[in-house]
């Protein structure tokens, strides 16, 4: 479970999965680097296998206020993205996170193109776009 906010997952809470259901939290505790959940409605080890990489979500009055650089993925996901002339570059399709850097996914119609989420490289996001400001070849 990729999260920097644990404490949305304590007992009880209710998070909703990306296929559409909804799970309640039974328990929780932490291992090495990550954060095991249990859920009310997976029984068994077998269950929860069937559910990996089930995307997870927390409705937005559930999450705090983030700072003004910091952004949900859900803010990003489907923004056009443009170069500083305004030049559709195009859309966020999805944001690749790691340890090292965050990485926007450009779908750009003929492929996908990955910008490291850096304030060198995308100078602003907006409500409805980001700015892009890639290398020389990076779109080519």
């Amino acid at each position: 479970m990729f999260t920097g906010l644990p404490e949305l997952f304590e007992p009880g809470a209710e998070v909703l999965t990306g296929a559409g259901g909804a799970l309640t939290v039974s328990a929780v505790r932490p291992h090495k680097d990550h954060l095991l959940v249990a859920f009310e409605e997976v029984p068994d080890r077998t269950a929860a296998e069937a559910m990996r990489n089930l995307e997870l979500l927390v409705e937005g009055d559930r999450r705090p206020a983030l700072e003004s650089d910091e952004f949900w993925v859900s803010q990003l996901v489907g923004l056009q993205a443009q170069d500083s002339q305004g030049s559709q570059l195009g859309i966020v399709a999805a944001v690749v996170t790691s340890e090292a850097q965050d990485r926007l996914v450009i779908d750009t119609g003929h492929n996908r193109v990955e910008v490291p989420f850096v304030p060198e490289l995308v100078p602003e996001v907006l409500e409805t776009h980001v700015v892009v400001d890639p290398p020389p070849g990076l779109f080519d």
